[in-house]
Parts: C-alpha cells; sequence; structure tokens
C-alpha cells in the first residue's frame, strides 16, 4: 500500500498529460487530493471548499478563479491517466496455482445516473432515461481473479451495451473467461470471443433458437421439462449450435428448472409487456421460461456443469460495486458546473474508490488468513474507509506508514468487517474456492 500515489510518478504523469507545464504553487498531488478526498459530495462542493481545502492541507493559497482556470482539457487526461495507471497496478494476492482455467475472469456492466442541463450534447439521454436532461454512462470491467479493474470508460448513453462490446472486442485477451448480461450480447460478440481463443459465460438470448449438435434439431423445452422432471433433475446440459451458416457457434447450454412461483411470475409479466404491444405469447415461449439458460464455450474440465449458474450469479457482485459508489461515494450527486470540472470530480473520486479497493484487497487477503472460511464484507470496509478518509490521505501522502496504519484503524476492528454468515446462501468467496481451488 506504500506504492498508492507515488507523488513523483503523479508530478510525470502531469507533465506527460501536459497538466503541469512549468513551476507552480498548485501542484498536480495537491489538486488530486482537494477533490479525492473532500469530505462533501461533489453536488455540495464548491471552488471555494477547494481552495480551503487546500490551504487547510497544504497551506497553498490558490483564487477562485484561478483554480477555476485549472479545469481544462489537460486536467481531464491529468486525472484519467493517473486512474489509469492505479488501475493498471496489480496488487494479486491469489495462489499462482489457482485459477489456472482461466486467464482473467472478467465481469462487465454499465452505470448509468442523470446529470444536469448543460451536458446533452456530450451525454444525451436515450431510451427510458429520456425523460432526463442528460445522461451519464459508465462502463466498467473488472477481473475476479486479479481483483484489478479493466475498464473505465465514459460513454454516451446513446451508444449501447451491444455497440460498445462490438466496438471494444480487441481487449479480449486469450484464455479470459467474459461474464456479461444480455445487453452486450450479439452474435458476433460471441464469434468474436471464440476467435480470440476466448471464453463467454451468458444467458441465452430469448430471440435465440439453439440446435442441439447432436440431433440437428431444434430443442422442445416442454419435453425437456417433463423429463427432468420425471427423474427430478435439477439441471441438464447439451451441446447446441447458435446461430446460421458461417456466423455459427457452437458451445454448451446449461438449463436449470426455476421454482414454480419463479416461472408464473415470468409468464405474468410477459403477459403484460404481451398485451401492451399487441401480441400473444406463445406455448414455446411458455415453455422455455421455465428454465434459466446459460452458455459457455468453456469446456467442462475448466468450468464443471454445476458451476456454470453459479459462476454466473457472481454478476451481482458488480451491482454491490455500483450500489457503493452511488451509496456510499455519491458518484451520481453533482451539480451544474463546466464539463471539465465535472469530468475531473468525477475520475477523482472513481480514482478514490479504487484506491480504496485495493486496500480492501489487502485486509481481506489478511482476514482470510487469520479467519479460516470468512472474508471480508467489501460494504464494510468501504464504508470504514471513508470515515477514515483523512487518515488515508496521510498515508497516501507518506505522513503515516502503512503498518502503523493497519495497528490502529484496521486490526481493532478487523472481525467486525468480515461477511455475516447467511444460512443456506453461499458468500462469493465461497463460490469461487469451489469452482477455481476445488
Amino acid at each position: 500500500m506504500d506504492r498508492l500515489l507515488d507523488i513523483d510518478e503523479v508530478r510525470a504523469t502531469a507533465r506527460r498529460t501536459g497538466f503541469m507545464k512549468r513551476s507552480s504553487k498548485l501542484a498536480p498531488e495537491h489538486f488530486l487530493e482537494c477533490l479525492m478526498f473532500a469530505d462533501l459530495e461533489h453536488g455540495q462542493l464548491s471552488i471555494q471548499d477547494s481552495c480551503d481545502d487546500m490551504v487547510i492541507h497544504n497551506g497553498i493559497r490558490v483564487s477562485k478563479v484561478a483554480l477555476h482556470k485549472r479545469f481544462n482539457q489537460s486536467s481531464v487526461e491529468f486525472v484519467q491517466a493517473v486512474l489509469s495507471d492505479q488501475m493498471l497496478t496489480r496488487m494479486d494476492f491469489a495462489d499462482a496455482r489457482d485459477w489456472s482455467a482461466f486467464s482473467a475472469v472478467i465481469i462487465a456492466d454499465s452505470c448509468k445516473f442523470h446529470l444536469p442541463k448543460g451536458f446533452s450534447e456530450a451525454y444525451p439521454p436515450m431510451g427510458r432515461f429520456a425523460a432526463g436532461n442528460s445522461l451519464m454512462n459508465i462502463q466498467y470491467a473488472f477481473d475476479i481473479k486479479s481483483g484489478c479493474w479493466k475498464t473505465l470508460d465514459f460513454t454516451r448513453a446513446t451508444e449501447n451495451d451491444q455497440r460498445y462490446s462490438g466496438a471494444h472486442i480487441d481487449r479480449i485477451g486469450k484464455g479470459e473467461l467474459h461474464i456479461r448480461d444480455l445487453g452486450y450480447v450479439t452474435q458476433s460478440y460471441l464469434l468474436g470471443i471464440a476467435r480470440r481463443q476466448a471464453y463467454f459465460l451468458n444467458r441465452l438470448h430469448p430471440s435465440c433458437r439453439p440446435v442441439e449438435t447432436e440431433t440437428g434439431q431444434y430443442i422442445d423445452w416442454a419435453k425437456k421439462y417433463q423429463a427432468m422432471a420425471a427423474v427430478g433433475q435439477n439441471i441438464s446440459e447439451v451441446c447446441v449450435t447458435i446461430g446460421k451458416g458461417d456466423e455459427t457457434v457452437e458451445c454448451r447450454l446449461v438449463a436449470v428448472p426455476v421454482p414454480r412461483a419463479v416461472w408464473e411470475e415470468r409468464i405474468r409479466k410477459a403477459n403484460v409487456q404481451a398485451k401492451r404491444q399487441g401480441y400473444a405469447l406463445t406455448d414455446e415461449y411458455k415453455n422455455r421460461a421455465r428454465f434459466s439458460l446459460f452458455i459457455t464455450n468453456a469446456g467442462k474440465d475448466r468450468l464443471g456443469t454445476e458451476m456454470v449458474a453459479e459462476l454466473y450469479r457472481l454478476r451481482w457482485q458488480i451491482e454491490l460495486m455500483f450500489k457503493s459508489w452511488k451509496s456510499l461515494f455519491g458518484i451520481h450527486k453533482v451539480k451544474a458546473v463546466k464539463k471539465a470540472r465535472l469530468e475531473c470530480q468525477l475520475l477523482a473520486k472513481l480514482l478514490r474508490i479504487v484506491v480504496n479497493w485495493k486496500i480492501y484487497k489487502c485486509i481481506d487477503s489478511i482476514a482470510t488468513q487469520k479467519f479460516k472460511n470468512r472474508s471480508c464484507s467489501t460494504w464494510k470496509v468501504f464504508k470504514h474507509l471513508r470515515v477514515i478518509a483523512q487518515v488515508i490521505r496521510k498515508m497516501a501522502r507518506k505522513e503515516i506508514s502503512a503498518l502503523k496504519w493497519y495497528d490502529q484503524y484496521i486490526y481493532p476492528i478487523i472481525q467486525s468487517l468480515l461477511l455475516e454468515p447467511k444460512k443456506g446462501k453461499k458468500a462469493a468467496f465461497q463460490i469461487l474456492n469451489e469452482i477455481f481451488k476445488a
């Protein structure tokens, strides 16, 4: 942790991006700190607040006009570059013998929130969010193997998830497993992953009619459900072909029957939608809705049948991440300021979050060794780190050592940061252990 936000590296980045062209009393690290560690949410943060922060913590007086002028394209590129550097810095505590099936296991999703008036040209609204003035869309991906953030892009909401995944297929590396929701999945996406010798895991799209590879016939969902129910089978796997002509992909289809109450709720919602749009549900749709359906091109030797659905459900981890971004750090609470300032503040807030994520990984690594079969709660750790934010600031500035910080602020309460066991429900780390450490 002593390597976090090294001042020499921050200054080198400032020179590289043009933020620092000559000596100035407003050093790059001071600019970064006042945005990262502001006690106020950015929706309440004023230029004067940031000026006061510099006086209190660095003894530097900067006028509001001078600070306002520093928010420009160079400052955006500077904060973005520091964030990118932090994302690339690995803090991998996994045993080197683990996870040999995949070089990375990457979960991706997007986070959207409304912006005030004045940003509609850069960040236009769309779809069900069209009633808002403008819309920020953050594309985010992280590797649950290494704990590293892989992608963090501000995009226009009009560039939907499918278009985004297609435009960035070149980011996919050999041997990686990508877990995404249906909003990202197209036939070209599946083909792109396969051609790059990587792996996908996602739900089967409702419009897709898979063909059994062995028989060459479409799956009869009614017969499949009846056959599984007759013998009490709770999971089924079959090799299927998806697509047509040269665009076909062969993969495994894993079908898991859902409880009757879940099936009935699915049909109820689908009927409401069908009635609104003037069509009737087909029998095929109703029978298919009895299953949760997953597809993957990873072989059984890499990912067992029983683990396919378990691993896919870890997607909810990214939803918890978005929840903490908003609830604990208030990234969605912004006000009408100039575009460069808005982006700098958001990037700095995300930089603070990625620094906290690295600290969390350190604490969790210690906790899993100290308390067998236990792990830390991301929410609890992030909440505690928010409370002691100014102490983390001192650690980043090398005013307090990481060891002293841990002994004083973490060790006495580490047990209270653990996840609470839930009866009948596995924690994410237990699922990962079962899949990759068996």
